[in-house]
């Protein structure tokens, strides 16, 4: 885990939100679109990143080197290496010195439990979307899980979404950190929050907005609010 104190403040319908500590018991993570617009993503994660733990590069169409040049762009305009998850199937070195790595479930299959204790490594995230995925996952080595989609979302509308109750069943059951993905803004943080999940997951709530600085920073504020929820 890396916890950065800082200093951002932003103005928000007149209102300015300060706060000091970004990283804390609920964590806020920011994922690519998977458009494949480097120029945009980058832009808007330098607006959005004092507001947030981790921003994802979760482009599938490009290769592991691909993403690399993606993280370098993102530290060449000030954003933290330790804010930076890489999305994929590999087991990245720890001298690449970014926040995590993320994978999918098809990269599950690809290594042994042995394989992943064994290695120095960063932070690794797995995605799940049932209670049995969240547990061969956290044996296997995972240090957090993304559940979703939670709510309805322009993600995926096609599929019906698995709601609080599956989300609070996962959140029981494993003993790391479980993220919220889908459909997540900041009036359902406090439902989240009340399941005993650790953090949510944004796609559509920020990259579609406006404002994503503003975005960011309306969810920050809805997890502030909710802090008397904390476990």
């Amino acid at each position: 885990m890396y916890f950065h104190s800082i200093h951002a403040w932003k103005e928000m319908n007149s209102t300015v939100i300060s706060h000091e500590h970004v990283h804390g018991s609920f964590e806020l993570h920011v994922v690519s679109t998977g458009a494949g617009d480097q120029a945009s993503f980058v832009k808007a994660a330098k607006d959005v990143w004092p507001w947030v733990d981790y921003i994802h590069i979760r482009e599938k169409q490009l290769t592991w080197q691909e993403k690399i040049g993606w993280a370098e762009s993102l530290r060449s305009v000030g954003i933290p290496s330790c804010r930076i998850v890489i999305n994929g199937s590999e087991l990245s070195s720890q001298n690449e010195g970014y926040g995590g790595v993320h994978w999918g479930q098809e990269a599950m299959p690809k290594y042994n439990t042995a394989v992943i204790s064994n290695m120095q490594r960063l932070r690794l995230g797995v995605s799940v979307h049932s209670i049995d995925e969240a547990k061969i996952a956290e044996e296997r080595g995972a240090d957090y899980l993304f559940f979703g989609h939670v709510y309805a979302t322009n993600s995926k509308p096609d599929l019906d979404p698995r709601g609080l109750h599956a989300l609070a069943e996962v959140c029981s059951g494993v003993s790391v950190p479980v993220i919220a993905i889908g459909g997540i803004e900041p009036a359902n943080i406090r439902a989240i929050r009340s399941t005993g999940a650790q953090g949510v997951a944004v796609i559509s709530y920020l990259w579609g907005n406006d404002s994503p600085d503003r975005a960011a920073a309306s969810l920050r504020q809805a997890i502030v609010n909710t802090e008397s929820l904390r476990r």
